[in-house]
């Protein structure tokens, strides 16, 4: 009952009243779901965050771009333009390396597009590990993100362009 009603929600937060930011949030576990409409009105992305205690923000967003994973830390003083690895690794289900784009001086981007293999472990992992070529790394429990990412899958399919709709089931 309570996944109908953030289905209700999401459509009646589709306004273009509220261009520019969330439309909606969810919270499932250590995730909250939200919608984000841009300046426009027109679709942003979906997206689904976690914090953790040191006060790093990791983000799973939907976008017209496939899968993009996000780190952001208010003390961060990252230099924009530049590049490095990272390794991702879902329990047993997925250990995948990708590329991460410094894109602002507090935050970083990983585009993986329409990654099946990681769409697929991280909706029904318990732990997801992320490990840096510069040494940093985080443990990420992944508790709640089930229902997190059934939520993100609505709000993709409610928003999304035509064409993108059902791209992550």
């Amino acid at each position: 009952m309570r996944f109908i009603s953030i289905i209700a929600a999401l459509v009646l937060a589709a306004s273009p009243a509220f261009a520019g930011k969330r439309i909606d949030e969810y919270v499932s576990g250590y995730w909250t779901t939200y919608a984000y409409q841009n300046d426009n009105g027109s679709f942003g992305h979906c997206g689904m965050e976690t914090s953790f205690d040191d006060g790093m923000v990791l983000s799973i967003l939907l976008a017209d771009q496939g899968v993009i994973v996000a780190f952001w830390h208010p003390k961060w003083q990252l230099k924009v333009g530049t590049t490095t690895a990272m390794q991702m690794q879902i329990d047993r289900r997925y250990d995948n390396f990708a590329g991460v784009t410094m894109d602002d001086p507090q935050g970083m981007v990983s585009a993986l597009g329409y990654d099946a293999q990681f769409w697929t472990a991280f909706k029904a992992g318990s732990t997801m590990y992320l490990s840096m070529a510069d040494g940093r790394s985080w443990t990420v429990n992944l508790k709640g993100s089930s229902k997190a990412t059934k939520a993100l899958t609505v709000c993709f399919d409610l928003y999304a362009p035509n064409g993108r709709k059902g791209m992550f089931k």
